[in-house]
């Protein structure tokens, strides 16, 4: 009689602690699912940031490296919406009315190609990318082929917009004649 009670008692026990390992492994299960989720969701939120900064750099450095001598208001208009006041004040600067004056004597017109954007360290504020970019100017000379120039570019969020703050040329391959 007395192993009868002893193994009732074993039993309850083993059924309570099957009961737990249950609950506990329910628990783990819920837990996990939810963790799973939440990295799901921060891995989607990080994809879309990096796309809008990909999309932003690509648009950037062609709109840099094209023109036509017919409307550079326009390439203006469009290089000013893509990066910060600081750059174009740089840019208007360093470069603005020499290379007006050269692209209007030869009536130049250039059409810039992305060919890759890597992406570096990328943040809620600021973002670095490398551009590679292929361009093709037509004037009074010859056309003139530049493959594989190298752009760094420092974006900035500015409101839901990200634009081109600082921009290093890390090679220009020498222009090729057609």
């Amino acid at each position: 009689m007395a192993s009868q009670g002893w193994r009732g008692r074993a039993l309850g026990v083993a059924a309570v602690l099957a009961v737990l390992a249950l609950a506990a492994f329910a628990v783990l299960q819920w837990t996990g699912a939810s963790n799973a989720e939440q990295a799901r969701g921060r891995l989607a939120a990080e994809r879309d940031l990096r796309a809008q900064v990909s999309v932003a750099a690509r648009e950037f450095a062609r709109a840099l490296l094209s023109y036509d001598y017919q409307d550079l208001p326009a390439a203006r208009a469009t290089l000013a919406r893509l990066s910060t006041g600081d750059f174009m004040a740089l840019y208007d600067r360093e470069f603005g009315a020499a290379t007006r004056r050269s692209i209007l004597a030869h009536k130049a017109v250039s059409q810039a190609t992305v060919r890759e954007v890597y992406l570096g360290e990328v943040g809620e504020a600021t973002a670095r990318a490398v551009v590679v970019v292929d361009s093709r100017v037509e004037s009074g000379q010859p056309v003139r082929e530049v493959h594989g120039s190298h752009l760094k570019l420092l974006l900035v969020r500015e409101g839901a917009a990200w634009k081109a703050q600082e921009v290093t040329i890390l090679s220009t391959p020498t222009p090729q004649p057609r």
